[in-house]
């Protein structure tokens, strides 16, 4: 083989320079469109990919509180809201809530038409507002059903909520289930007082409490079962569960129009186990709703008003 002359190896190090820069630069924008949480997103299943900004149809604001940052919220929520979209003569579209108070008052002056709320804080908001569910999610079960549990890293040696004390515990939001489970009814009836772990801190979202645990800034760990269930046994260890209590709801004012509250039930309620294409058009849907939906009632959260009191 003849030796490259010094021209030939110019040329193949400047070719090999602009290779390098083209897959720099559409890497980077690939990364950025992919980030980009106001880019209107959609799922993979071509019935159901629409360009919900083109669309002539009323504008209809679906809400859902920041329990995860919000590029993680609009990658899982905006395809249901296509579908949505798609199955209804509205355009629906995400508003964002700061907090749990934010989104029932969004509700009450009516600047969305729903919103997916915590079980605790619905039971405060039918209440106060006589806000009511609609719907509540299934779980891989196919039940409207989820739980709450106490984690530490697999190399922990922690194993039961009773070496919790002079430990440090990372909780999701105050107004979240999970926390108030923990605090209100485990260290009661363990006999176990706040002031006894060497900090207690509230998070805004829950993958940043399995984050804290996994860095290990933090002991121990309160979160919904089904995030942590995919995490690999080695990292995670599960110290023990809740009781199975009703799936987080989609709620709404008693007053809101009929027809839209009727519409987003008839689209949901289809995706369910006897549904042929449940998994191809819940695809890239958060995994809390990939298994479809059933009718909520006030009824179904009384087992919660157990540990509200």
């Amino acid at each position: 083989m003849k030796p490259l002359s010094e021209m030939n190896k110019k040329k193949l190090i400047l070719n090999i320079t602009v290779i390098i820069a083209v897959a720099s630069i559409f890497t980077y924008y690939f990364y950025n469109y992919a980030l980009d949480i106001e880019t209107t997103l959609i799922s993979d299943s071509k019935e159901y990919q629409v360009d919900s900004t083109a669309m002539n149809k009323p504008v209809v604001y679906l809400s859902v509180i920041s329990r995860y940052p919000p590029n993680i919220i609009y990658r899982g929520y905006q395809p249901m809201l296509d579908y949505l979209t798609s199955k209804s003569s509205y355009r629906f579209e995400l508003k964002l809530s700061d907090d749990y108070t934010q989104a029932v008052k969004m509700l009450i002056e009516k600047e969305v038409a729903a919103a997916f709320v915590g079980s605790y804080v619905y039971l405060r908001a039918h209440q106060d507002y006589g806000i009511i569910p609609i719907l509540k999610p299934l779980n891989e079960n196919f039940e409207p059903f989820s739980r709450a549990v106490l984690f530490t890293r697999g190399d922990s040696k922690i194993f039961s909520i009773n070496d919790l004390r002079n430990k440090k515990l990372a909780l999701p939001s105050r107004e979240s289930y999970s926390s108030n489970w923990m605090l209100k009814y485990e260290f009661a009836k363990n006999g176990i007082v706040e002031n006894e772990l060497a900090e207690i801190k509230n998070f805004p979202h829950h993958q940043s409490v399995i984050q804290n645990v996994n860095k290990n800034f933090f002991d121990v760990g309160v979160t919904r079962e089904y995030l942590i269930k995919k995490l690999s046994p080695n990292s995670i260890r599960t110290l023990m569960y809740s009781d199975p209590f009703p799936t987080s709801p989609l709620v709404v004012t008693k007053d809101y129009p009929k027809k839209i509250v009727q519409e987003i039930k008839s689209a949901l309620l289809q995706i369910n186990q006897s549904n042929p294409m449940r998994k191809y058009i819940t695809k890239n849907w958060d995994n809390e709703f990939i298994y479809g939906f059933v009718e909520a009632t006030d009824k179904d959260y009384d087992v919660i008003r157990t540990i509200s009191r």
